[in-house]
């Protein structure tokens, strides 16, 4: 053997074995009634995103209420992400609203952001749906932040009218309005299954 094929197959070991190093150290699970109080402190922690582009008021605001997250865990549509701990670092849930599932909140506690975790739970979420036999997605979000509309675009959502959705899809903008949301740069997305 040559010495650049030596050298190729050792550079080759060399990848492997970084790959193995950054594999994910999670794993995704439906939520138990243990995880609901940890999951306020995750979303808090993920929101510190926001203050890079000035939207203090979603890192200091009120998180998804427990209630609310106890009932999307009981129809089985709240997913953790947890640490070899089983302490959760992430989490993705939603409802049904017209016939569509609507991602409701999606969250990775800051340390653990830009690891695939927010991916993972994407993914795991639409699987599930799909093979309850949902045919949509969707959700609001800002259009232009990187994590926000571009990230989900990249996952095959797009924008819709949110007059095209519904009566119960116009009440949710209306609500974030009311929240102090921009809806000047905030968008309603939808993923067909």
């Amino acid at each position: 053997m040559d010495p650049l094929s030596i050298l190729a197959m050792a550079a080759e070991t060399v990848q492997q074995s970084d790959s193995y190093k950054s594999a994910p150290d999670f794993t995704i699970r439906r939520a138990r009634p243990a995880d609901i109080p940890l999951l306020g402190p995750v979303e808090r922690s993920a929101a510190q995103i926001f203050r890079s582009v000035n939207l203090d008021f979603l890192t200091d605001g009120p998180t998804v209420d427990q209630t609310f997250l106890a009932t999307m865990a009981q129809s089985n549509h709240l997913w953790v992400a947890v640490s070899r701990m089983d302490e959760p670092i992430g989490f993705v849930g939603g409802e049904n609203i017209d016939g569509n599932f609507h991602l409701v909140e999606i969250s990775v506690a800051k340390p653990f952001q830009g690891q695939g975790i927010g991916r993972f739970l994407m993914g795991q979420m639409t699987e599930a749906v799909r093979r309850e036999g949902y045919r949509t997605i969707t959700l609001t979000t800002y259009r232009d932040l990187p994590w926000n509309g571009r990230w989900y675009a990249r996952m095959g959502f797009s924008e819709i009218p949110v007059l095209e959705m519904g009566p119960e899809y116009w009440q949710i903008w209306q609500i974030e309005a009311r929240h102090g949301f921009n809806m000047g740069t905030r968008c309603l997305m939808r993923k067909i299954l």
